[in-house]
């Protein structure tokens, strides 16, 4: 092509393109990939550099050099603007969609950058010097923008902190590339403030697959053919390991007790084999076959939030894939004797591991423990099940970072406050004992009543801090004055991992409302709160637990009537949960909204029936009947008659 062509050299009319641009390291290529698998219809050219023959030639040996000083700005000039038109003339394929890499504006943007490092001048006349030097493809040029949809990838908002970010992908920058990179992102920030852009997607730290999700939503809304993302809110657990049996029962335990869709690998990367789309074969290629099958997948089952993947052995593999899931994937290697063919008296799967290999109860995300712990652990498949926990846990579950109170905002009783208070001191200082001492229950929520309430008290603390818990409670129990308190004690793993009594749930739960009254904590804790599905099942289960203890205090001739009270007011508060979504943290409102909501014959409202055992067992009997009555009766087998044969 000669040097100058005339301006009426110009591409013909086409069909509206995607131009996806944006600086080096900014993912544009993965995106790209990651859009044409989804979406076949997209026809996507190849780079602009391979339409121009003499590209290769001036390129010469240095990935960089001929662009600062090996040809001539005019030159450089002619070259690019050649590529971009001949890439634009080029007849569209069978697609109705054209998506490329590096729109109409990154053409001046890569000029005024290189004019910015020849001539060391500022934004502006940079600018300025691309422009007059593109003005013979001024007209074609500005018909093949015309026929863009441009969105630019982008590090970060700021043209520093973007470059920075972008550098520091870069394996070896030199400082003429430093420099030029950061004149660059000047550029690309001007056009993006002209509106030469029609979007601009901040990539920051986030995942590949957070970001095709935004890409797919804009585009979505102008090419309905191009499908929006069903990844954003997917976790995923990657299954590796050599050991089958292992293997499978680690899928089963998510799938059965943790509520994971459990997938072949093998069959998601082959449904999202696409011919037009060339596979280089390697870790990279066959993790974006794997989401993209995924991504087919949870559309077609948009309920899905978690899934496991199996079996995904390479690590390499895997690292890939984290690359385009963050931290929403986790990857878990069991090893021997995990599996349901696993001896009940199997030595531990450590000893049996091949050199190399991950632990098998632990995510490979996990600091590894010590070989002599590893060693002795006598409970391989147990382990493994709570390392799943913890896994599905700490995806699934928010942390509320936690912020101390006094003790006087309580407003409890004197003796209770000066045994809060000692309890904390003696607790916290000197030498740190635990990490958490909290109050929880009634003292916790303002309803105290003294003679009636318990004081109940939360402490997180590991194993070896319980005799001086025990030491300390033994010597303020004087202080309480006849008030008896339930001290809790649970270490954090326990708590990361689901390891909790249902009631220890419903206070995780409060506690991301705030309801939970920490006296004092380590700094930077957080605790998980629980997430809907999880917090579901457990109140289920917890009012299974209350109605047969209220049958049981029905029975005895003199019930407890406090037992009797505390029970029927955590039936009636799991069924109004269930139910309404309305949480009564207090009893005594608990039995009053089951009342407002269903009399059951109880007359006027039940008022405060805890000291009264016959209102008390009315109130009992009817949240039994309205338990009773969600049930669907058996069927009963007709009676027989005397005498039948």
């Amino acid at each position: 092509m000669p040097l100058n062509p005339p301006a009426e050299d110009r591409p013909p009319a086409a069909h509206r393109v995607i131009a996806v641009s944006g600086p080096a390291y900014v993912g544009k290529d993965t995106q790209l990939r990651m859009l044409a698998r989804r979406t076949p219809q997209i026809d996507t050219p190849a780079p602009a550099e391979t339409y121009a023959s003499r590209w290769p030639a001036l390129s010469g040996t240095e990935a960089t050099g001929w662009w600062l000083d090996g040809a001539s700005y005019q030159e450089l000039a002619d070259v690019l603007a050649s590529a971009y038109l001949a890439r634009a003339r080029r007849p569209r394929g069978s697609g109705d969609l054209r998506c490329v890499r590096q729109g109409l504006p990154m053409l001046e943007a890569t000029l005024a950058a290189v004019a910015a490092v020849r001539e060391r001048c500022g934004t502006a006349r940079a600018a300025r010097e691309a422009r007059a030097v593109l003005a013979p493809y001024r007209t074609a040029l500005r018909a093949s923008e015309d026929t863009e949809y441009g969105v630019v990838l982008l590090h970060d908002e700021d043209p520093a902190q973007s470059a920075a970010h972008g550098l520091a992908r870069s394996p070896a920058p030199d400082s003429l590339l430093e420099y030029y990179q950061r004149r660059l992102h000047e550029q690309i920030n001007r056009l993006l403030d002209e509106g030469r852009f029609d979007a601009a997607v901040v990539v920051g730290d986030r995942p590949a697959i957070d970001v095709q999700h935004e890409l797919r939503q804009r585009l979505h809304r102008l090419y309905p053919t191009i499908s929006e993302c069903a990844l954003s809110r997917v976790r995923v657990a990657a299954l590796g390991g050599d050991c089958e049996h292992a293997r499978d029962a680690a899928g089963e335990y998510l799938r059965t007790r943790r509520g994971y869709a459990r997938l072949n690998a093998a069959h998601l990367a082959a449904a999202s084999h696409d011919p037009a789309v060339r596979d280089t074969g390697d870790a990279t290629a066959l993790a974006e076959r794997i989401a993209d099958g995924l991504d087919r997948y949870c559309a077609a089952h948009p309920f899905l939030d978690r899934v496991s993947i199996e079996p995904v052995r390479d690590r390499a593999t895997v690292e890939e894939l984290r690359k385009l899931f963050g931290d929403r994937l986790r990857a878990v290697h069991p090893e021997p004797g995990t599996g349901p063919a696993a001896a009940p008296h199997a030595p531990a799967p450590h000893t049996l591991a091949p050199a190399g290999s991950t632990p098998c109860a632990a995510p490979e995300d996990a600091t590894p423990e010590p070989a002599a712990q590893r060693a002795a652990a006598p409970w391989p498949r147990l382990r493994l099940q709570r390392h799943l926990d913890r896994l599905a846990f700490d995806t699934a579950w928010t942390f509320r970072p936690l912020k101390p109170v006094s003790v006087h905002s309580l407003n409890l009783p004197s003796c209770l406050g000066t045994y809060l208070r000692d309890l904390r001191e003696r607790l916290s200082r000197p030498g740190t004992a635990v990490d958490l001492v909290a109050v929880t229950g009634s003292a916790a929520r303002g309803t105290y009543r003294h003679g009636w309430s318990d004081l109940d008290v939360l402490v997180l603390a590991p194993q070896d801090a319980l005799p001086r818990l025990r030491s300390v409670r033994t010597e303020l129990a004087p202080a309480l004055d006849g008030v008896r308190m339930t001290m809790t004690v649970l270490t954090e793993d326990e708590f990361r991992a689901g390891a909790l009594p249902p009631r220890l749930l419903h206070v995780l739960t409060l506690s991301g409302a705030g309801a939970l009254a920490p006296l004092w904590c380590a700094p930077g804790l957080a605790l998980p709160v629980p997430d809907a599905v999880t917090y579901a099942d457990v109140s289920v289960r917890d009012g299974v637990q209350a109605a047969v203890t209220l049958r049981k205090q029905l029975l005895l001739a003199e019930p407890d009537l406090r037992v009797l009270y505390k029970a029927t007011a955590l039936l009636a508060k799991i069924m109004l949960r269930m139910e309404t979504g309305a949480e009564y943290p207090a009893d005594d409102q608990a039995v009053t909204a089951f009342h407002h909501r269903r009399p059951d014959g109880l007359g006027a409202a039940p008022g405060d029936v805890r000291y009264d055992r016959a209102a008390t067992e009315r109130m009992a009997a009817a949240v039994l009947r309205g338990w009773l009555a969600t049930l669907t009766p058996a069927p009963r087998p007709e009676a027989t008659g005397h005498g039948a044969t």
